[in-house]
C-alpha cells in the first residue's frame, strides 16, 4: 500500500547527538516488543540516520510511500527527516536494535579524499531510505551487527572501530545507490553501451582507453564499466580485443603483412600484447592460426560478434579450430 492511499499521522522524534563519537545505540530488552500498538497509522522522523536490525519477529516497515513486509534477519538505513514506521503482525513480538548516526558530521570529518566530496556523498546517502535481507545483501547487514556488538562490548579501541565499520556502511550506501540508479535507468543503459559498441567498431584501431569508451557512452567510467557488463557479459577490455583479433584474422587472410604490421593496424600498441591476446581469443599464434586457415580454405563460417544482453558469443574467429567457442575466450553467453 502507498502512503498517500492511507490516513497518516506524523511526528518528530528527536535524538541528542552523541556526547562523543557519532553513533547513539539503543540495544537491549526494551527494544523487544510489539511495534506499533501505542502509536497507530503514525508514521515518525529523526534527525539522525537510522540503522535498525530486526533479530526475530514479522510485520510491515512503510518507508515513505513504500511498505515492506520484515521478518527474521531483515535490517533497515533510515535517513534523518524521512518518515517511517514499524508495525508489528498480530501477538508478534519482534526483537529490533537500533543505531543512531549523525551522517552529517562523520562523512564531513571522516571521508574526505574519496573521488566525491562530503556533501555529494551525503545527498546520495539521504536520499533513500532501505530495507534488505541478510539473504540477499548480507554484507551491509553484517557491518550493522558487527557495529551492534562493538556498541554492546564498548572495549578497547572502541570508537576507532566503529569508525571503521560505519566508513565500510557508507561505502555500502553508496554502492547501493548505484545499484538502484542503474536499474532505474534500465534499457536507456542497453541504448548507450549499443552506441558504444558502434564506436569501437568504427575505432577500434585507434589507442582506446576505458576513459575514452565511458565518455563515447555518455556515462561516468564507474557506471561505464558496470553498464557495458551488465549488458554484453564482458568487460569493456575483453570486447575491444576480441573486435581487434576478428579484424587482424581477416587482415591476415587477405594481405601478406608482417605480424608486427598487423598488430599495430588493429589498435595493439606491442607485438607481445596482439600475440598474448590472439593466442588467448584462438587458441594458437597469428602465423599458425594463418598457416591452418590457408591449408583448410579460410574461415568456413562468417565471422559474427554478438554481445548485447540476451545474445550468445559463437561461431566467430575460431573456426579454424571449431572446438574452441566463446566459453574459452571468457565471453560468458547469457540465458
Amino acid at each position: 500500500m502507498l502512503m498517500d492511499e492511507k490516513k497518516w499521522k506524523i511526528e518528530f522524534r528527536y535524538y541528542e547527538k552523541p556526547a562523543s563519537g557519532y553513533i547513539l545505540p539503543k540495544l537491549g530488552q526494551g527494544w523487544e516488543i510489539h511495534y506499533g500498538a501505542d502509536t497507530p497509522d503514525t508514521l515518525h522522523y529523526h534527525n539522525l540516520f537510522e540503522f535498525g536490525y530486526c533479530y526475530h519477529g514479522s510485520g510491515t516497515l512503510t518507508i515513505s510511500d513504500q511498505e515492506h513486509r520484515y521478518h527474521d534477519n531483515c535490517y533497515t538505513a533510515i535517513p534523518a527527516n524521512i518518515p517511517h514506521t514499524t508495525e508489528s503482525d498480530p501477538g508478534s513480538i519482534c526483537k529490533w536494535e537500533f543505531l543512531f548516526v549523525d551522517m552529517a558530521s562523520f562523512i564531513r570529518n571522516e571521508m574526505k579524499g574519496l573521488h566525491m566530496s562530503p556533501e555529494d556523498l551525503l545527498s546520495v546517502v539521504d536520499a533513500h531510505g532501505t530495507m534488505k535481507t541478510m539473504e540477499h545483501h548480507s554484507r551491509m547487514g553484517t557491518l550493522i551487527r558487527l557495529m551492534i556488538e562493538e556498541c554492546r562490548g564498548s572495549g578497547e579501541y572502541y570508537e576507532e572501530s566503529l569508525k571503521g565499520y560505519l566508513r565500510a556502511v557508507v561505502i555500502e550506501l553508496i554502492r547501493l545507490s548505484e545499484e538502484r540508479r542503474l536499474r532505474s535507468l534500465g534499457s536507456r543503459y542497453e541504448r548507450y553501451i549499443a552506441h558504444t559498441l558502434d564506436y569501437i567498431g568504427k575505432h577500434f584501431h585507434e589507442d582506446l582507453s576505458i576513459e575514452d569508451l565511458a565518455k563515447v557512452s555518455g556515462l561516468s567510467e564507474s557506471h561505464f564499466r558496470r553498464a557495458f557488463e551488465e549488458s554484453t557479459n564482458m568487460r569493456p577490455v575483453e570486447y575491444l580485443n576480441m573486435i581487434r583479433i576478428e579484424a587482424a584474422c581477416r587482415m591476415l587472410l587477405k594481405e601478406d603483412l608482417a605480424m608486427t604490421d598487423v598488430a599495430y593496424r588493429v589498435g595493439f600498441q606491442t607485438s607481445s600484447s596482439f600475440n598474448r591476446n590472439f593466442k588467448r581469443l584462438t587458441g594458437t599464434t597469428p602465423l599458425q592460426w594463418k598457416l591452418r586457415a590457408i591449408r583448410e580454405g579460410g574461415i568456413k563460417k562468417g565471422l559474427n560478434i554478438r554481445a548485447m544482453k540476451g545474445w550468445e558469443v559463437e561461431d566467430w574467429i575460431n573456426s579454424a579450430n571449431p572446438r574452441k567457442n566463446a566459453t574459452d575466450t571468457g565471453a560468458r553467453g547469457r540465458e
